[in-house]
């Protein structure tokens, strides 16, 4: 946990918006995330040509470190189990994707949880607007106030960028819709993490490949959950 207390959210970066994509010759869906610095300006993701460092490949990501709950227990499990390498970074990134898209959302016990310890200090985050004023984060996939969460069984991830301090990782998921895993309906993500004190925190997400081209490229968990 930080020694010093996160300063009050002045802003509200969370930009919402819904796209539909195909993957794997099905129709698959995206919440957006986007940030806006200090002066308006759209932060600017890092790409391939950012890593500065060569990855280091130790245990292959599973989708399901810190375990198969959704809640901030689990990303915080996450973030306290992930190493220092990209593979760590891929491990964080899942289980955010998993906790930040669901139905019921996240309480705000949790949301608040989320934005003390896992966000990044200079990302001012105010996820609980974003929720209030849409909480179907599905891409429009599931109906509003039907129950979804996502699954990293048939989910695939990919390393954008990598270095010592920044990770840029997109990863996916399959939707599960009243406790059935949709056979065909996907989400993916790009999240860009930095390592701090305590582990890989969020900094942002954004859409940067479509479904379709990251279950067409990306590596497949080895777990899931």
């Amino acid at each position: 946990m930080r020694a010093q207390p996160r300063p009050p959210r002045r802003v509200l970066p969370w930009i919402l918006a819904a796209a539909a994509a195909i993957a794997l010759t099905v129709a698959g869906g995206v919440w957006i995330t986007d940030r806006w610095n200090a002066d308006g300006d759209h932060a600017a993701p890092m790409t391939s040509d950012d890593a500065t460092a060569t990855p280091t490949f130790d245990a292959d990501p599973t989708g399901c470190l810190g375990g198969g709950s959704r809640d901030a227990a689990m990303v915080l499990a996450a973030q306290d189990q992930a190493p220092h390498t990209s593979n760590g970074a891929a491990e964080v990134a899942a289980a955010v994707l998993r906790w930040m898209h669901q139905y019921p959302v996240p309480s705000v016990d949790d949301i608040d949880q989320f934005e003390q310890q896992l966000v990044a200090s200079s990302s001012p985050y105010d996820l609980a607007s974003a929720y209030a004023d849409d909480p179907n984060t599905s891409g429009s996939l599931v109906p509003d106030g039907t129950p979804f969460h996502l699954s990293t069984v048939p989910g695939v991830w990919h390393l954008e960028s990598y270095s010592d301090v920044d990770a840029v990782v997109t990863v996916g998921a399959g939707l599960v819709i009243d406790g059935e895993l949709h056979p065909t309906f996907r989400m993916a993500k790009t999240f860009t993490l930095t390592w701090a004190d305590d582990g890989w925190q969020f900094d942002e997400a954004s859409l940067d490949r479509t479904t379709e081209e990251l279950f067409a490229i990306g590596t497949p968990f080895t777990g899931g959950c």
